[in-house]
């Protein structure tokens, strides 16, 4: 994946939701989107990104990833960590990866990390679109806890 470095200085990622627009400039190969459960599209692959920016706590609406296709599985998990909205380092990894470690770690099962809670959690989605269920996860301590499944990218 290659990022725009120099662009990444220039953005400031604070304030609460709704900044995956203003990281354009970054994915200079991709085209801005606004889907369910990504922002960006590859203009020659169509690979998908979907950007999550936090300090360290981010909060997900769990009923969005129940029963998803392989494709869905691809998407990239971008996860831009920042201190003041001065970003400080961007990891990756895969939707598909990304869940079935949580769900396969007991110490995130306690914060709702299990299939049956997901699957759970879409059931109710489904029956009261507009309701969100928010599961926690601190990201920087996810990603110390496994390096191996993600990469820094910068």
């Amino acid at each position: 994946m290659n990022l725009n470095k120099n662009a990444i200085a220039k953005i400031n990622v604070g304030g609460r939701g709704g900044k995956e627009g203003i990281f354009a400039p970054v994915l200079t190969e991709y085209r801005r989107v606004s889907e369910s459960l990504y922002d960006f599209v590859h203009v020659k692959d169509s690979s998908k990104v979907e950007i999550k920016k936090q300090q360290n706590l981010q909060w997900f609406d769990a009923g969005k990833y129940h029963d998803l296709t392989v494709d869905q599985k691809n998407i990239m998990m971008m996860f831009v960590n920042h201190v003041k909205g001065s970003v400080k380092s961007i990891y990756t990894i895969s939707l598909g990866e990304f869940i079935d470690t949580l769900c396969s770690d007991s110490s995130y099962q306690e914060d709702g990390w299990t299939k049956e809670n997901i699957k759970a959690c879409h059931v109710q989605k489904i029956a009261f679109p507009r309701m969100q269920v928010k599961v926690p996860l601190k990201v920087l301590d996810f990603v110390e806890r496994y390096p191996n499944q993600v990469s820094k990218v910068y």
